[in-house]
């Protein structure tokens, strides 16, 4: 069974004004389409087969052309002083863990003094100071004293005086008291008979 337009129901036809728009001209402007696949330039490609030359010299490279080599161990040794030193701090840590303390002697630590030793040392002192105390100087013996300083004599303080008062007056002299002079050279000359007999000789 077939419909007509006109039996169709109104919400479903495209209405008046809808369809006067598609149905009239329309003044597009011309575009051109632009294509965005962009391709790789020619460094991209040479770089693509550098790795892929690199990929397949990895995968068909033989192991069997490789030479035997051996390893050599780096491993620094201690030297001599080294030895000698390690073994030294070794035989003192051994002597100090094996040190046997029956060895040591036996050493009295000194007891503080005892309240009768205090007593008898205070009585030796008051003895002694009450025997000073009682001395009597009058058995004593004369005796004079001898200086043996000597001091320097009344002319060797006269003589370093003037030494030193000499010395101040150079050291304090006043140069600009001098007057100036002239130098004259005195140079003589061989007279006629001095030559004459130089010349003879």
């Amino acid at each position: 069974m077939t419909t007509t337009v006109k039996d169709l129901p109104k919400d479903l036809l495209i209405a008046d004004g809808l369809k006067g728009e598609l149905l009239k001209e329309h003044n597009l402007k011309p575009t051109e389409a632009t294509e965005k696949n962009l391709l790789p330039t020619a460094e991209d490609v040479q770089q693509e087969k550098t790795h892929q030359n690199i990929l397949t010299g990895i995968a068909g490279f033989k192991s069997d052309s490789l030479k035997p080599t051996s390893t050599c161990e780096k491993v620094v040794l201690p030297g001599e002083d080294d030895i000698k030193t390690e073994k030294t701090i070794q035989g003192v840590l051994q002597g100090v863990e094996g040190f046997e303390s029956e060895k040591l002697k036996n050493v009295k630590t000194r007891e503080p003094a005892s309240p009768s030793s205090v007593i008898q040392a205070e009585m030796a002192r008051d003895s002694s100071l009450s025997a000073v105390s009682d001395f009597d100087r009058a058995k004593l013996k004369k005796a004079e004293t001898a200086e043996k300083n000597s001091l320097p004599s009344t002319e060797a303080i006269a003589q370093e005086m003037e030494h030193i008062k000499f010395k101040d007056g150079i050291e304090s002299y006043d140069k600009n008291k001098l007057s100036h002079t002239e130098t004259m050279e005195k140079n003589i000359l061989p007279t006629k008979e001095v030559i004459a007999m130089e010349k003879s000789q």
